[in-house]
């Protein structure tokens, strides 16, 4: 009988913050819009505005530190469990959750959110205030 070992997809040189700075920063959404920011948002929202979906928890498991299309479903669901794998997508989520220096500014995908909910006042910024929460367990976060 032969043994196999297992392999390990994770690669210890991801660095999830490049990845979100190619992909989704400020300078990127003229290129990739409509296409990584404003459809999975459009998407969600809609999906959720339907009334089909209901539940009080939501699990969220990703390959990177995206959040932005999970803003609709803070006024659904009372607690949103994030589960990421890779290590470095954890530490930039931390950054974010705990609002701390270097953190990554989602700031840009306020205008978005806000037109989904048809609200078109002053813009915002989406940070963890966005949602007043109570840390609990390591990983989730919830709604007061």
């Amino acid at each position: 009988m032969a043994s196999t070992s297992n392999k390990l997809y994770q690669d210890p040189g991801f660095d999830a913050r490049r990845l979100v700075d190619t992909y989704l920063s400020n300078k990127s959404v003229e290129v990739f819009g409509d296409e990584l920011l404003k459809i999975p948002m459009e998407k969600v929202h809609n999906s959720l505005s339907s009334g089909r979906v209901r539940g009080t928890t939501l699990m969220d498991i990703s390959l990177s530190s995206y959040i932005h299309y999970l803003y609709p479903t803070c006024e659904i669901f009372k607690e949103i469990t994030l589960m990421r794998f890779g290590d470095a997508c954890v530490m930039e989520l931390k950054k974010w959750l705990y609002d701390h220096t270097g953190a990554y500014d989602w700031s840009h995908t306020a205008a978005i959110i806000k037109e989904l909910e048809g609200d078109r006042s002053s813009i915002s910024s989406l940070g963890p205030s966005r949602v007043e929460r109570h840390k609990t367990k390591e990983g989730k976060s919830h709604r007061s």
